[in-house]
């Protein structure tokens, strides 16, 4: 499946809809990684004083730097947000060379968002965590990419991609809780476009008129979606809401017959929703989500500053190169070390016990058991 783009035709079927809904009700999405924004924010401003608490406790003895002159390197949140909108748009950039799906654009971006809800650019380094973000995505979607394919779209050597993404792919699972399921609102807008046509064919249109008008909302439509992505949407509202609100962009160069039957579609839409003021409230927060995904990256030279001062200011405890995080691997080396011969001093002991050998039960280090004296066999 690698390397074809999306079936995304009215070919779809009703049942293949009916499914995901189903799934998307009971989903991790869905419980889990659909936040207010309050609480996006809150969790991000959470993460980034950790991030600056970890930088001022675990400084070198020799640095020179007081605690306001670390303060003043650290990226700043907004920083961060200008650096991970350019390193979206990245992504998006290997997707397309490759000929990715558009579901794995949108499952790698909201991965990489997701993760950095639990970390800073100041704990890992974004570029890193971008590429492996594409890998695992394609892995979960069956549409498994080489590091070595993957490393000629980045203009990279194959061993350093592959060590990069093997190296950092148990941190992306581990920042994503591993909830890997991400419901698109590609998906939903196949199931809205499929109940237009089918609200054409019931008004008497040909199927074939039909499925141009539906080919024509969706190519627009995708384009927002596409916008869409590049902003906080898809961690704050469900993928049939974003889908509704581009479908509703994607309406309004319609003309005469054609824009008729859409907005009697969409009159179909929300009475089926029940309560229409709360729908008309949150798709003009998305509109303002999708006028924000479609703004300009900011200036080349202001994001290799903050480049420059991401890798001035990496967190020690996350950071390879720094006396801390060599400290935490040889602890955890030692507690692993510790617990393996904990399980074996314990199968020893169980062994012992199995077999009536009492002594090297109470004692799994003993070598020998000694000889009781009622045992003994005297030479005669």
């Amino acid at each position: 499946r690698r390397g074809q783009p999306a079936v995304e035709g009215s070919g779809s079927s009703l049942a293949g809809t009916m499914a995901s809904i189903n799934s998307w009700l009971t989903s991790s999405h869905k419980t889990r990684w659909i936040l207010g924004d309050q609480e996006l924010e809150k969790r991000r401003a959470a993460c980034y004083e950790k991030s600056l608490g970890e930088i001022e406790r675990y400084k070198p003895e020799s640095a020179s730097t007081s605690a306001a002159d670390n303060l003043a390197v650290a990226v700043s949140l907004e920083e961060q947000k200008q650096l991970l909108s350019y390193y979206e748009k990245t992504l998006s950039k290997i997707c397309s060379l490759f000929r990715m799906p558009r579901k794995i654009l949108a499952i790698s971006i909201v991965y990489l968002k997701r993760f950095y809800l639990k970390f800073t650019v100041l704990d890992h380094e974004p570029w890193r965590i971008m590429v492996t973000c594409v890998y695992l995505a394609c892995k979960v979607e069956n549409a498994y990419l080489a590091a070595e394919e993957l490393a000629k779209g980045v203009q990279q050597d194959a061993r350093v991609v592959e060590k990069i993404v093997l190296g950092s792919e148990m941190t992306l699972l581990q920042g994503l809780d591993f909830d890997l399921v991400v419901h698109t609102p590609y998906a939903s807008l196949r199931g809205f476009l499929y109940e237009l046509e089918n609200c054409c064919q019931f008004e008497g249109w040909d199927p074939d008129r039909a499925e141009t008008l539906s080919s024509a909302l969706r190519k627009r439509a995708n384009k927002s979606l596409d916008a869409l992505l590049f902003s906080d949407a898809p961690l704050t509202f469900s993928p049939g809401i974003l889908a509704y609100a581009a479908l509703q962009v994607a309406a309004k160069k319609m003309e005469g017959e054609d824009k008729q039957m859409v907005e009697s579609f969409f009159g179909h839409c929300r009475s089926k929703a029940g309560n229409t003021e709360k729908l008309a409230e949150f798709v003009k927060k998305v509109h303002k989500l999708g006028a924000r995904g479609s703004a300009s990256l900011a200036d080349e030279g202001v994001l290799k500053e903050i480049d420059r001062k991401v890798k001035l200011c990496r967190n020690p405890v996350y950071d390879p190169t720094s006396d801390q995080y060599k400290k935490q691997q040889a602890e955890k080396q030692a507690q692993k070390l510790r617990a393996k011969a904990n399980l074996k001093r314990s199968a020893a002991a169980s062994d012992a016990r199995a077999l009536g050998l009492t002594e090297i039960a109470e004692n799994p280090d003993s070598k020998r058991r000694k000889s009781s004296p009622t045992n003994r066999v005297v030479a005669g």
